[in-house]
């Protein structure tokens, strides 16, 4: 493998998770002349060892990229694929030409000193270049692909990709198996009518964006996760709690069902954003 701690697991015929051990996984579907991936991940030098890692399972070119968000672990490898046609929501572009959006997101990732800081700084955004609003279909390699938006939830433009024909779903960062999403600019009461409609996708498997490949009742616990937190979080409202209190409540209230979930060390700063936003309506 071109990055260590990743791993590349086949869910159907030609269909494979790159699950990648605490930072970003990848979704690679090798067709009949080509291939379609499912995130570029977070700097240029991932997309590097994420087309390296192709090449030793097919030499058909990369045609397509699909980004389930404009987040910039899954995105910001887009500029290591100038041939590819690159697939997202409209939100998502819209997203990734806010400038001041991805200030944010630079800061934060210079700021944090990681190894791939440094490199942050050189990316160039590549938005997608074709984009949908509710629903797009395609047809690869006689394999039916279709990418679903269900509303706001993690980010304005999550989309879902659903492989009817295999049982299998990507979901992004909307709904992992056993993880707490980062919260902090997405849409919480939102993002529990998103998670009701992708709870209704029929699928055997899923790969999230972080995270093992899941099964289907995992899903219902991901949406349970963020039921549990905007409840707590508007029960604080209201009974007329202050932000920290509701806060250090609904952390201590999932604590004894989603204690071990990967992640949960963020519930508190992350209810405390989901009451600012709840609270001005």
């Amino acid at each position: 493998m071109a990055t260590g701690d990743t791993k590349i697991i086949e869910l159907a015929t030609g269909v494979y998770a790159r699950l990648h051990e605490g930072l970003t996984n990848a979704g690679i579907i090798v067709g009949d002349d080509g291939v379609l991936l499912i995130d570029s991940l977070r700097v240029p030098s991932f997309g590097r060892d994420l087309i390296a890692d192709v090449k030793e399972l097919t030499d058909k070119p990369i045609r397509y990229v699909v980004d389930t968000h404009s987040h910039w672990d899954h995105s910001w490898g887009n500029e290591e694929f100038p041939d590819s046609t690159i697939i997202g929501h409209a939100n998502a572009r819209a997203e990734m030409l806010d400038v001041e959006a991805q200030r944010w997101w630079l800061d934060r990732v210079v700021s944090a000193n990681d190894a791939w800081s440094e490199e942050a700084k050189t990316v160039t955004i590549t938005p997608p270049d074709l984009t949908f609003e509710d629903q797009m279909s395609l047809y690869f390699g006689g394999r039916q692909i279709d990418l679903l938006y269900f509303g706001r939830a993690h980010t304005s433009g999550d989309i879902f990709i659903h492989l009817p024909d295999d049982g299998l779903l990507f979901t992004g960062d909307v709904a992992q198996d056993g993880g707490v999403p980062f919260m902090q600019d997405g849409y919480l009461k939102d993002w529990v009518a998103t998670d009701n409609r992708l709870a209704e996708v029929p699928c055997e498997q899923f790969m999230a964006g972080h995270g093992p490949v899941g099964e289907p009742a995992a899903l219902g616990e991901a949406r349970d996760f963020i039921v549990a937190l905007v409840d707590g979080v508007e029960a604080g409202i209201a009974d007329g709690r202050d932000r920290d209190t509701t806060a250090a409540d609904v952390t201590a209230s999932m604590s004894e069902r989603f204690g071990g979930w990967r992640g949960f060390e963020r519930v508190e700063e992350s209810a405390a954003y989901a009451y600012d936003q709840i609270k001005v309506g």
